[in-house]
C-alpha cells in the first residue's frame, strides 16, 4: 500500500475515533446536567437521542476487534511466523498504561473529598487500589465510581489478554482456513448474547452486565471484518476496495443499522420482548459501525471523505486522553459550580479543556511511550533475527 493510500486510512480510522470520543462527551455532558444520573427519565426525543450518544462506547470496542485482530489473522491465514507476544503487550502497555495511570492521579487531584457533588460517587480509599489493576469492574462498591468511564478500560485490558489465546487458537486450528476462523468468531457472538440473555434471566447485576463476556460480540464484529480484509490481501496482494456507490451503501447500512438501535430501544416493542432486548443489547449498533469501518477502510468518493478531516483526524489522535479526563473535568467544573446548565454553552465548556488535556496526554506521554516501545521492538526484532541467523548457520555448518 502506498504511503498516501495508507495516511488516508489512518487519518479514515482517527476520525472515527473521533466520532466516538465526541458522542461520549455529548452523552455525559447531557447525562451530568441531571441532580441523579441514575434516575434519568427521557422525556424528549432530544433527550432520546442524547441518550444514544452513548453508542460511540460500541464503536470503540469494534474498532478494537478489528485492529487488533489484523495481525493475528494475517498470521493464521498465511502461516507466517505467529505474532510477537513480547512486542504486542509492550505496545499495548505503552498505548494504555502511563496515559490511564496519570489520569487516575488528575482525577484523585481533581474530586477526591468532592463528595456529595452531583454525580461525584467516590470509593472507599481502602478499594482504590483496585483501580491500579483495573478490577474495579469486579466489585460493587468500586464499579463506576471515581473516573466512571475507565470500566470500559477494564474490558479493553481482558480483551488484550484474551486475544493471544484467540490467536493462538486461530493459528493452530484453522491456518489457512479462513472459514474456521470465522466460525470461531461466530462463537464468540453466540456466547456474548447467551451471556447477556442469562444475566438478564437471572437479574445479573452490573459486575455482570458489565463484564467482558457481555461486550464480546462488539470486539467480535470487528474481527470478522479483519478476518475478511486479511483474506482478500492473501488472495489479491491488497485490500480490497469498494466503489463510490458501494461506499455510499456501507455508510447507509451502518447509519440505519445504529439508528434502528436506539429506535428498538426507545419503543414499545423492546419492552414487549426483554429477554431479546437483553440479549441482543446494542448488537445492531455494533453490526452497524462495523459497516461505517468498512466504508471506511475499503471504500470510495465523496460518502466518506468527510471522516478523513484533517480536524476530526487530529481529535481522533488525542481522543484516548480526551476519554479519560473528559468526566474528571467536568465534575470539577460542576464541583465548582461553573458550568452553565443549557446543554451547548455545557458542552464547550468541558469539550474545551478535555481537547486541551487529551492533547497533553498525547504529546508528553502516549506519543513517547508508543515511540520507546517502538524502539524497544525494533532492537528485539534485530536481536531475535541474529539468533535465528545463527542457529540457520550452526545447522548448516560442516
Amino acid at each position: 500500500m502506498s504511503s498516501p493510500e495508507r495516511g488516508r486510512r489512518a487519518a479514515g480510522l482517527d476520525g472515527l475515533r473521533a466520532l466516538a470520543a465526541l458522542s461520549v462527551v455529548c452523552f455525559h455532558v447531557w447525562l451530568y446536567r441531571f441532580p441523579d444520573p441514575a434516575r434519568i427519565r427521557q422525556t424528549s426525543l432530544l433527550d432520546n437521542v442524547l441518550s444514544d450518544f452513548r453508542l460511540g462506547l460500541i464503536l470503540f470496542f469494534v474498532l478494537s476487534g478489528y485492529l487488533l485482530y489484523r495481525g493475528f489473522a494475517r498470521a493464521a491465514l498465511r502461516g507466517d511466523t505467529p505474532v510477537d507476544l513480547g512486542v504486542y503487550a509492550l505496545r499495548r502497555a505503552a498505548r494504555i498504561l502511563p496515559a490511564y495511570y496519570l489520569a487516575m492521579l488528575g482525577t484523585f487531584a481533581l474530586l477526591w473529598g468532592a463528595g456529595g457533588t452531583p454525580g461525584v460517587r467516590l470509593p472507599k480509599g481502602g478499594d482504590l487500589p483496585l483501580f491500579a489493576f483495573f478490577a474495579q469492574n469486579y466489585s460493587s462498591h468500586t464499579i463506576l465510581t471515581f473516573n466512571p468511564v475507565t470500566w470500559t478500560l477494564c474490558l479493553e485490558v481482558l480483551f488484550y489478554a484474551l486475544l493471544p489465546l484467540l490467536g493462538a487458537i486461530g493459528y493452530r486450528w484453522s491456518r489457512g482456513r479462513a472459514r474456521r476462523q470465522g466460525l470461531l468468531l461466530a462463537g464468540l457472538i453466540v456466547f456474548g448474547v447467551a451471556w447477556n440473555a442469562g444475566a438478564y434471566l437471572l437479574g445479573g447485576n452490573q459486575v455482570a452486565t458489565k463484564a467482558l463476556p457481555a461486550y464480546l460480540p462488539y470486539f467480535a464484529v470487528g474481527m470478522l471484518l479483519a478476518l475478511w480484509v486479511e483474506r482478500a490481501i492473501t488472495r489479491t496482494g491488497e485490500v480490497p476496495k469498494a466503489g463510490p456507490g458501494a461506499t455510499l451503501a456501507l455508510l447507509a447500512v451502518g447509519l440505519a443499522a445504529v439508528v434502528c438501535n436506539g429506535v428498538w430501544h426507545a419503543s414499545a416493542a423492546a419492552d414487549s420482548v426483554p429477554v431479546v432486548t437483553g440479549a441482543l443489547q446494542n448488537l445492531p449498533a455494533g453490526i452497524g459501525f462495523t459497516a461505517l469501518l468498512a466504508a471506511v477502510v475499503v471504500g470510495r468518493g465523496p460518502a466518506t471523505a468527510w471522516i478523513h478531516a484533517r480536524p476530526l483526524a487530529l481529535v481522533g489522535l488525542v481522543s484516548y486522553g480526551v476519554y479519560l479526563w473528559h468526566v474528571p473535568l467536568m465534575l470539577f467544573g460542576i464541583r465548582l459550580g461553573l458550568l452553565p446548565h443549557a446543554f451547548v454553552p455545557r458542552l464547550i465548556a468541558v469539550l474545551v479543556p478535555a481537547v486541551l488535556a487529551g492533547t497533553a496526554s498525547w504529546l508528553l506521554v502516549e506519543r513517547v511511550m508508543l515511540a520507546r516501545a517502538s524502539r524497544i521492538a525494533r532492537r528485539s526484532g534485530r536481536a531475535r533475527d541474529r539468533r535465528m541467523s545463527m542457529r540457520l548457520e550452526a545447522r548448516t555448518a560442516p
